[in-house]
């Protein structure tokens, strides 16, 4: 698992690390799922990944020993049932992680809160 260079337009390549690379597609595939509203990153905003200036709410990536790793998502969703919810949630995320080559070997999804009507 290596480290992707981008290069900004005009700009000098920077290298993305494999766990920011995880952390936004976690948050990407959660939120393309029906019934999660948005990501949660805590009362204290420490539900994060933070790479340099970007930070990457309601997710947290840590390495495992097996060169994968384990996510855990915060999410905030519509009143639907959660356990389905849940499991969606967890196989969206692990399809896409191993489309682009990111091991996730668990992924663990909190429900902070349920959403208002008006919020949805």
């Amino acid at each position: 698992m290596s480290a992707t260079s981008i290069t900004p337009l005009g700009g000098d390549p920077f290298t993305v690390s494999p766990r920011l690379r995880l952390a936004r597609l976690a948050r990407d595939a959660a939120l393309s799922v029906p019934g999660v509203v948005r990501m949660d990153a805590g009362p204290d905003g420490v539900f994060a990944v933070v790479s340099g200036s970007e930070r990457v709410d309601g997710v947290l990536c840590a390495a495992t020993a097996e060169e994968g790793f384990d996510l855990s998502l915060r999410i905030v969703c519509a009143l639907v049932p959660l356990p389905a919810l849940g499991a969606r949630v967890r196989d969206r995320v692990r399809t896409r992680a191993a489309a682009a080559g990111l091991p996730a070997v668990s992924v663990t999804v909190h429900v902070a809160n349920v959403a208002s009507p008006g919020e949805v």
